[in-house]
C-alpha cells in the first residue's frame, strides 16, 4: 500500500470573552459575561469530542487560542481544553500552543499559569507603543504597561513571545509608528506582526467613518508605513515570512504557516472556521446561538463551502503568494504563465520571480500581493479555458 505524507493538522479555539469591544474590532466577542466562561468551555470540550474520529491522524501539530481575549480565561479552563484535545485528537510531542493575550497588568498576572497549563507561545496584542495611538484605538493599556507585560511574559519562560502591531491608525502621526517599530526592535520579541488598520462594517470606526468623523488613510501613506516596518525589521534580523509577519529564526507561527501552505485545521467555538478534506466550514458567530446549538444537537455549524476545483486553485495561489515560499505551480500553470503577457510585466516591475515552477513575490510584490494573485489566477484560468 502506498504511504502518503502526513499533512499538518491544527486546532483553532475561539475564546470570545473580552473586557471591552475595541472600536475597530469586527470579531465575534462578548463583554461582561464572565460567569458563562465555564459553560462555554463545557460546550467547547463537547465540540472537540465530536471530532474524535480524527484521532487516528497522528495528533495535533498546533493549537491556537484566538479571540476575543483568550488570556482572560481562567488558565485551569484553558488547561481543560488542552486536556480534552489531547484525549480525543492527541497532542504531538513538541506541539505549538499559541495564546493571544492583552498586555495589561491584570493579564500579565496569569502568564505563568498559562505557561504551566501548556501554552508554549504567547502573542501580545500590543498594537502600539505610543499612548496617543493606543487611545485612538480604544485600548485599555498604555505603552509602559505593555512593556512591563512583555517583560513578565519573557520571565514566564514561553518558547516564543510575539507582538501584534497596527499601523495606519486614523489621526496618528507617522512618527508614532516609527517610534513603535524602533521600540519593538529594542525589546526584541521572537515574532512581530504588523497589520494595517482596516475599517470593517459594523464597527464603531465604520460608523465614525460614515459620519465623516474618522480620517481616511491614503494608499501611499499606508504603503510607506508598511515598507518602513519591512525594512526596519529586516535590518534587525527578522525573517519576513508572510506579508504581515516577521520572525527570528525558528520562531515562525507554525499554526498560521500550516494554514497558508495547505495544512488542515478544525475550528471550535463561536465563529470558528475549519478546513478539512477540501471543505471549508464555519460555526455560528452568535454566542447564545452557539451555546444553544451545542446543547441541542452537539453541532454549531452555520455554513460550508464544498470542494470546488477553481476555488481551491485560487486559494492555493492567494495564500501561497502571501508567503516567502511562494507557490509551486502545476506544470501547465507554469507554462501558461511564462507564455502570457502578464509575466513580462510582473518581471519588469520587480514584483515576482519564477524559478522552475516556483513563483515567489518580491518585497515590492508583497505590497500588491492580492492584485498579483488575482491576475495570475485569472491569466491561468483564461488560458486554460481557451485551450
Amino acid at each position: 500500500m502506498t504511504a502518503f505524507p502526513r499533512r499538518p493538522f491544527g486546532l483553532y479555539v475561539h475564546v470570545p470573552f473580552c473586557p471591552q469591544r475595541c472600536p475597530y474590532c469586527a470579531f465575534s466577542v462578548v463583554t461582561g459575561r464572565r460567569a458563562e466562561e465555564g459553560l462555554y468551555v463545557d460546550r467547547l470540550c463537547g465540540e472537540i469530542e465530536t471530532w474524535a474520529r480524527l484521532g487516528d491522524r497522528g495528533g495535533l501539530d498546533t493549537v491556537f487560542f484566538g479571540g476575543g481575549t483568550p488570556s482572560r480565561l481562567d488558565p485551569r479552563l484553558l488547561g481543560r481544553i488542552l486536556e480534552t484535545a489531547d484525549r480525543f485528537l492527541g497532542l504531538r510531542r513538541g506541539v505549538e500552543v499559541t495564546c493571544e493575550a492583552n498586555p495589561s497588568t491584570a493579564e500579565a498576572g496569569r502568564f505563568r499559569d498559562l505557561r504551566r497549563a501548556g501554552v508554549t507561545r504567547l502573542s501580545l496584542g500590543v498594537q502600539s507603543l505610543r499612548d496617543g495611538s493606543l487611545r485612538r484605538l480604544g485600548r485599555a493599556h498604555d505603552a509602559a504597561e505593555a512593556e512591563r507585560a512583555y517583560g513578565v511574559a519573557r520571565a514566564a519562560g514561553f518558547d516564543s513571545v510575539g507582538m501584534d502591531l497596527i499601523f495606519s491608525i486614523p489621526g496618528a502621526a507617522a512618527a508614532d509608528w516609527e517610534h513603535t517599530v524602533k521600540r519593538a526592535i529594542v525589546l526584541a520579541p521572537d515574532h512581530l506582526s504588523a497589520y494595517a488598520l482596516t475599517v470593517e462594517e459594523g464597527t464603531a470606526f465604520a460608523r465614525r467613518r460614515a459620519s465623516g468623523d474618522l480620517p481616511e488613510i491614503g494608499e501611499a501613506e499606508d504603503e510607506e508605513a508598511w515598507f518602513h516596518a519591512v525594512e526596519s525589521f529586516g535590518a534587525a534580523g527578522y525573517e519576513h515570512y508572510e506579508i504581515s509577519n516577521f520572525a527570528r529564526p525558528g520562531h515562525r507561527c507554525a499554526h498560521n504557516w500550516d494554514g497558508w501552505t495547505g495544512g488542515e485545521y478544525v475550528g471550535v467555538g463561536v465563529s470558528a472556521h475549519s478546513f478539512l478534506e477540501g471543505r471549508r466550514f464555519w460555526n455560528t458567530p452568535d454566542f447564545d446561538d452557539y451555546l444553544q446549538r451545542m446543547a441541542d444537537r452537539g453541532n454549531a455549524r452555520a455554513g460550508e463551502e464544498p470542494p470546488d476545483e477553481e476555488r481551491c486553485r485560487r486559494d492555493r495561489l492567494w495564500l501561497g503568494l502571501r508567503t516567502c515560499a511562494g507557490v509551486e505551480l502545476e506544470a501547465e500553470e507554469s507554462r501558461r504563465l511564462a507564455a502570457s503577457t502578464l509575466w513580462p510585466r510582473l518581471r519588469a516591475h520587480g514584483h515576482a520571480t519564477l524559478e522552475g515552477r516556483r513563483l515567489r513575490l518580491t518585497e515590492r510584490g508583497f505590497a500588491v500581493a492580492d492584485a498579483v494573485a488575482g491576475a495570475v489566477s485569472d491569466e491561468v484560468r483564461s488560458r486554460a479555458e481557451a485551450a
